[in-house]
């Protein structure tokens, strides 16, 4: 049986047990955000998924949501919107994209960690 991506972190020593726990809780509740979901998806790259952050953060009084701002730069369309949001609200959110999101892995860890999870 394979090795499950968070024991493997732990035991690699890129994240303590502590900081897994608080991750999992997060992913129990669906708190993925929604350029990660997208960039899973396939439907945003992570320089798109910067360009609206980006966006969005130089918009001081009128803040629209990240989907929306991806609309109006055409980036995506209101489909695969709500495709993502779809999947944002039923998904527990990946686990190893999630530690990287809370600062926890960089994405080099998460890869070599899942190379090992495969290979094993």
């Amino acid at each position: 049986m394979p090795i499950l991506f968070g024991e493997l972190v732990v035991e690699l020593g890129y994240v303590t047990q502590e900081q897994l726990e608080e991750v999992i809780q997060m992913q129990k509740k669906g708190r993925s955000k929604l350029g990660q979901i997208m960039k899973y998806l396939l439907l945003l790259h992570q320089e798109q998924v910067d360009k609206v952050l980006e966006y969005q953060n130089n918009m001081r009084e009128d803040r629209k949501a990240f989907g929306d701002i991806a609309i109006e730069l055409r980036l995506i369309t209101g489909k695969q919107r709500d495709e993502a949001i779809r999947y944002q609200l039923t998904s527990k959110g990946v686990l190893g994209d999630m530690l990287i999101e809370q600062g926890y892995l960089t994405r080099d860890q998460r890869d070599d960690v899942t190379r090992q999870q495969i290979q094993s």
